[in-house]
């Protein structure tokens, strides 16, 4: 497997390591993302942990109402 040139944690500014949670947070929610008030990857009642744990963190840098776009043929 190739290994890929990025940089480690340690190396990124606090801006940089901020918009790669933010990146993260925003991924977790969409991956997450209800269908008919279920996670499809933890088959919980949502909002699932990992879900309110990127919200929780949203909310800490002021983007707790974002939700991911609608996508084309989604089941929603």
């Amino acid at each position: 497997m190739a290994t890929h040139d990025r940089p480690s944690p340690a190396s990124l500014s606090a801006a940089q390591l901020r918009a790669r949670m933010i990146l993260s947070a925003r991924r977790i929610i969409t991956e997450h993302w209800p269908r008919v008030d279920r996670c499809p990857i933890c088959r919980s009642a949502w909002p699932c942990p990992p879900t309110e744990t990127a919200y929780d963190y949203l909310g800490s840098v002021g983007q707790g109402n974002w939700a991911p776009p609608q996508r084309a043929g989604s089941e929603r």
